[in-house]
């Protein structure tokens, strides 16, 4: 058995999950690449899992989402369009995500549906849609649920900030120090001189 060293972060931290009688939603740490891992799955009681789905969705859109369903609501329907080259046995494979609010009248109003399949590459390694997805599955969320899933995400997404601040932002300079020691002390001419 390995010993893991303690500055290794154990792979992916389950941030949230939010459990329907037909769905299960995991939001996922995949912060090293500046994303959030979503895996959605369907079930049936007693049969188990019929199908599964995940998306990465990048941090900017995640704070822009979270603090929408914080309030309770979703300004407008969010479409997210993501692949990889290289997915199920080399081709490459579309991931979407959607995510819309179906209103006041619906009783689960805030819909988020994942769906992965056969994708085609576009230009420099975008990947859209060929074909049906060989997984679509959804999950309808009450105003309650979705609230408590976006400040749930929102409260570790700050945590991970506040803890990580120091090395992601001394970086920079020390690749400047490596580069060009005296450029850090260097003060740049002002024009009001």
């Amino acid at each position: 058995m390995t010993e893991r060293s303690s500055e290794q972060k154990p792979r992916n931290v389950r941030i949230h999950t939010e459990i329907t009688r037909s769905a299960i939603l995991h939001v996922e740490d995949a912060l090293e690449i500046g994303k959030l891992r979503l895996l959605l799955f369907s079930y049936k009681r007693g049969e188990g899992a019929q199908a599964s789905a995940s998306h990465y969705l990048d941090l900017a859109d995640a704070r822009v989402l979270c603090c929408d369903l914080a309030q309770g609501r979703l300004a407008e329907k969010f479409v997210d369009y993501k692949g990889s080259p290289t997915g199920r046995e080399g081709q490459p494979l579309s991931r979407v995500l959607k995510i819309e609010d179906r209103g006041e009248r619906a009783r689960n109003p805030i819909v988020i549906e994942i769906a992965n399949g056969p994708g085609e590459l576009v230009g420099e390694g975008a990947i859209k849609p060929a074909g049906e997805p060989d997984a679509q599955v959804a999950i309808l969320l009450s105003r309650w649920q979705a609230r408590r899933l976006a400040l749930a995400v929102q409260a570790y997404l700050t945590a991970w900030e506040t803890v990580t601040f120091r090395q992601r932002t001394a970086q920079p300079a020390e690749r400047l120090r490596e580069a060009d020691p005296e450029a850090l002390y260097q003060v740049g001419a002002s024009e009001d001189i």
